[in-house]
């Protein structure tokens, strides 16, 4: 290289400009390396992300089948409810015709 007195010459220059390539070469490589590590985790946070919906997914289906099944059993207790009250006032008005005495 030439002293700091004398101007540069080609060689001196194309002597910085090859060694400005490498190191920009070997910055470029390390954003490139980052940006692929980078990639790599957001993609396995996706993954984890979509198996956490799907399983968020099952348990609400999950919650919303026993609801259903809840409703359908509240129902049918409030149909037996009544058939039983109803079979109740038959017997004991039965239990009155037939002067027998209804012990509840």
């Amino acid at each position: 290289m030439a002293k700091a007195s004398q101007p540069a010459t080609k060689h001196d220059i194309d002597g910085v400009i090859g060694i400005v390539k490498s190191e920009v070469g070997e910055v470029v490589d390390l954003v490139r390396d980052f940006m692929r590590m980078s990639d790599e985790r957001f993609t396995g946070i996706e993954y984890s992300l979509e198996q956490l919906q799907a399983d968020t997914r099952g348990i609400y289906d999950h919650l919303d089948s026993i609801e259903k099944r809840l409703e359908i059993s509240e129902q049918e207790r409030l149909v037996m409810t009544h058939q039983l009250t109803r079979l109740h006032e038959w017997v004991h008005r039965a239990a009155k015709k037939i002067d027998v005495e209804f012990v509840e």
